[in-house]
Formats: C-alpha cells, sequence, structure tokens
C-alpha cells in the first residue's frame, strides 16, 4: 500500500524536510514585531473570549471528574491539540498548489509538503504545551508525571493529522473546493470535539456518537494526563490507535496514487 515508499521517500528527504520547516517558521512570522509570540496570541485570545462567554456569562461549572476547577487552564488543554490539528490540516490543503513551480519544473517529492507543515505547527505546539503547564502553576494547579502521557496521545494525533493533510492536499489539485469544504468541516469538527463543554454535559444516548471522534480522544487524554495523572480506558486508547494508523495509511495511499497526474492538472 505504498507505506514503505513513503517511509523511504521522507527519510531520504529528511534534510529537505528539515529546510522546508525551517522556511515555514520563518516566513510564518517575517517582518513581525511579536514574531513567535503570535502562535501564543492566537490561541490565548481564543481561551479568553471562551472564558469569558462559558465561564463568567453562562457560568459554566467543571465538575471533579475533569481534575481541575480552572475554566481556561481546561480550556487551553483542549484547544493545544485542536489548534495542532486544524492549523496543520487549512495549510495542508493548498500546499502542493503552493508549490506548482517545483512540481512542474522538477522531480519533487510533494508528499514532504504536508509533513513539513504539521512538523513546523509541532514547535508551536510544544511552546503552547509550555506556556499551559506554566500557567497552570501560576493559578495554583500541581506539576505530575502525567504530562510525559502526553506522548501516549502525540502519536495517534501526529498520524491522524498527517494521513488527514494527505488527503486534502492531494483532493485540493484535482477538486478546487477542497479548501472552502476543509474550513466548513473543520469548524463542524471543532464543536464535535469535547473543546469548549466537558463530556459530561452531553446526553448520555449520544456518547457512543462522540466517542467514534478519534480527537474527542485526544482531547480526553491530553486533559486526562495533566490533570489527573491517567490515561483513558484501553478500549478507548485502542480505538485512537487504530482510527489514527488507518488515516495515516490511507492518506499516504491517496497521495502516492494521485501524485503521478499532479503535473498534468497543476
Amino acid at each position: 500500500m505504498h507505506v514503505g515508499t513513503t517511509l523511504r521517500s521522507l527519510y531520504s528527504n529528511k534534510f529537505l524536510i528539515r529546510n522546508f520547516v525551517l522556511k515555514e517558521l520563518k516566513n510564518k512570522y517575517a517582518g513581525s514585531f511579536l514574531g513567535f509570540l503570535w502562535s501564543l496570541v492566537h490561541p490565548l485570545t481564543i481561551m479568553g473570549v471562551y472564558s469569558v462567554v462559558f465561564s463568567w456569562m453562562l457560568k459554566t461549572r467543571l465538575g471533579e471528574e475533569v481534575g481541575t476547577s480552572n475554566f481556561p487552564v481546561w480550556l487551553y488543554a483542549g484547544l493545544l491539540p485542536w489548534t495542532l490539528f486544524a492549523e496543520s490540516l487549512s495549510r495542508a490543503t493548498s500546499s502542493v498548489l503552493d508549490h506548482a513551480n517545483l512540481i512542474k519544473k522538477t522531480i519533487f517529492p510533494s508528499e514532504i509538503l504536508p509533513v513539513a507543515l504539521l512538523l513546523a505547527n509541532c514547535v508551536n505546539f510544544l511552546i503552547g504545551l509550555t506556556i499551559l503547564l506554566c500557567f497552570n502553576l501560576i493559578v495554583g494547579g500541581s506539576f505530575t508525571w502525567g504530562v510525559f502521557l502526553i506522548g501516549v496521545y502525540f502519536i495517534p494525533l501526529f498520524l491522524l493529522t498527517l494521513g488527514m493533510s494527505w488527503i486534502v492536499s492531494c483532493l485540493n489539485v484535482y477538486f478546487r473546493d477542497m479548501g472552502q469544504l476543509v474550513g466548513v468541516f473543520v469548524n463542524i469538527w471543532f464543536y464535535a470535539t469535547t473543546i469548549i463543554y466537558p463530556l459530561s454535559v452531553v446526553p448520555q444516548r449520544l456518547h457512543p456518537y462522540f466517542q467514534l471522534n478519534p480527537l474527542v480522544q485526544v482531547v480526553e487524554g491530553f486533559r486526562s494526563a495533566l490533570f489527573k495523572g491517567q490515561l483513558i480506558s484501553d478500549n478507548k486508547l485502542i480505538y485512537l490507535y487504530a482510527s489514527s494508523f488507518v488515516l495515516f495509511i490511507v492518506g499516504q495511499f491517496l497521495f502516492q496514487k494521485t501524485k503521478k497526474g499532479f503535473v498534468d492538472v497543476i
């Protein structure tokens, strides 16, 4: 299913990927006064707005089962993995078309483009995670070894995001409406994921449907690791890894099958 071909390509072009990652990070904040701080301003602004709306205006309260009573910290813990996913997917949609000149003029490994974008966003993720841990300590939270359990959820999040990034980037070459569809899709998926509300407020009869969303497992897992030092249940963890791995396999397979026609369509 082309997995070996894809992995060999990524490994053999690791230095090219590194250069694209550095280029992406530099271009993103080129000429900007705040530079990398913008990677924190956006999620912190969203966190502030939602905190005011839900914890102050709507009087949303967290139960003991979530492991913390601080709504902003709890909210940011959910926004962090979501931002990595949403930004990577949105940027990856046009990644192939944005580099049409390279693809048309040279034998270029276009599968590295979504990878480079995702890795660049991982840098922002690590910065945001550091801020979250510091902020949690400032507001009276405690540091637990559960923070190292985040890696258990980061791996499937990475695979899921990369798989979907490959899918939307190759489809966008043939269907130029994909960018608009991804924007609508991401907005719907945001509210279908337990980011701004705990799963406990969802009617029990709907829980099985929410659990089908792998990002629910990621978000719940991040929060469980940070605030309770625990892993989610084995069944949920198995489903998360299985669904993420399937999306990764499907994504790289579809990209490898369609990339042969990029030159003719672009």
